[in-house]
């Protein structure tokens, strides 16, 4: 069976803050483990990004379990 190359985490509202900014996490892509994210400040939107897996905090990580 295939796996998924991508990871819809939009449903899992999936959300820290780091510098006073609130960082929502969009979606997972296994292939190359990076992550679509959503930046909001004071609950404006600001802009889509995207970061590599590994610069997630921990406990955030263990949230997704991208094996």
């Amino acid at each position: 069976m295939a796996k998924k190359p991508t990871i819809d985490l939009i449903s899992q509202n999936i959300s820290y803050t780091e510098n006073n900014q609130t960082i929502k996490l969009l979606k997972f892509k296994k292939s190359n483990m990076t992550l679509d994210i959503a930046i909001y400040e004071n609950d404006k939107f600001i802009k889509n990004s995207n970061i590599v897996f590994a610069h997630l905090p921990k406990n955030i990580k263990s949230l997704i379990k991208p094996l």
